[in-house]
């Protein structure tokens, strides 16, 4: 493992803005993640995941050890007020000693959209990564989703370019809009 890898990933991590606490997914979470992104029809709309039907059949144990096993971040996204979780945000891609880059996904739930609260958990994963000398955070959206191209201009991400029909999701081909930031 590079010394950029090693350095980068961390069995817990912790990290607190204003509004957001930014923590190490757990297991405990499997409940709060189902009800916020895997079974929350709006936020499925743009965040590529099945749709899951019932708590039963969910499983978030496999997710966070492939997560483990690969050495990448996984952070549940926390309500600071009210304690809860209502998100999370991840990485995407490996991280690598030629490849300094880390693409990010997020998603919370609808109840708790429009509020600041991803924006802030961008902003502090894109702080942890450029910390860990991690050169170049992206994110990608689908243009149908104006509200996260909002997020990542408010988390001081610029435009970087589109690829068209770059992703297979709900039985059609999606355009997919980057932005970025550089480590300062």
């Amino acid at each position: 493992m590079s010394e950029l890898i090693a350095d980068f990933y961390q069995d817990s991590i912790v990290l607190t803005g204003d509004l957001v606490v930014l923590r190490t997914l757990e297991t405990g979470d499997r409940e709060a993640i189902f009800r916020n992104i895997y079974h929350d029809r709006e936020v499925q709309k743009y965040y590529m995941a099945p749709y899951v039907e019932q708590l039963s059949t969910f499983t978030l144990e496999r997710m966070i050890q492939s997560y483990h096993d690969n050495h990448f971040v996984v952070l549940a996204i926390i309500e600071k007020k009210s304690g809860q979780v209502i998100g999370m945000i991840n990485q995407c891609n490996q991280l690598s000693t030629i490849v300094h880059y880390i693409e990010v996904g997020y998603a919370i739930g609808h109840d708790y959209w429009n509020n600041g609260y991803v924006t802030e958990a961008l902003k502090l994963f894109m702080d942890y990564c450029f910390s860990k000398n991690v050169h170049k955070v992206y994110a990608g959206c689908f243009p149908e989703n104006p509200a996260s191209r909002r997020v990542m201009e408010k988390a001081g991400m610029a435009y970087e370019y589109t690829r068209l029909k770059e992703l297979y999701y709900h039985d059609r081909y999606w355009d997919v809009i980057y932005y970025s930031k550089e480590r300062p």
